[in-house]
């Protein structure tokens, strides 16, 4: 009996995970304006991949004022804290881009 409450506790909790988790994705449309989605990091550093945690602690260091980007701290301020659970969880979902190695280098003829 208890087995059968777990299991269908855990499919409620894995279908509001998924709502979260579009939730976030929907609010990460303003994110990815400067944040990009393939892991690129053009002075922007990329989010995507992030544990849930880390990126929670780091906007609420932007709420809380300890970090002061002018940009980051208007919109850690705009989001509560489900917002913010819901954000997390999309960014982690986002895989990381497979890393791009280098060709090796040719060496140079000598004329």
């Amino acid at each position: 009996m208890a087995l059968a409450a777990f299991a269908c506790m855990s499919s409620f909790v894995a279908a509001d995970d998924a709502k979260l988790k579009a939730y976030g994705q929907h609010l990460a449309r303003e994110c990815t304006s400067c944040h990009r989605l393939d892991g690129i990091d053009n002075g922007i550093p990329s989010i995507i991949g992030w544990p849930p945690g880390s990126l929670i602690a780091t906007m609420k260091f932007y709420r809380d004022g300890a970090r002061t980007n002018p940009v980051m701290v208007s919109v850690a301020s705009s989001l509560s804290d489900e917002q913010l659970k819901a954000l997390a969880m999309f960014f982690a979902s986002v895989p990381q881009p497979a890393k791009k190695t280098a060709p090796p280098a040719q060496p140079k003829s000598r004329k």
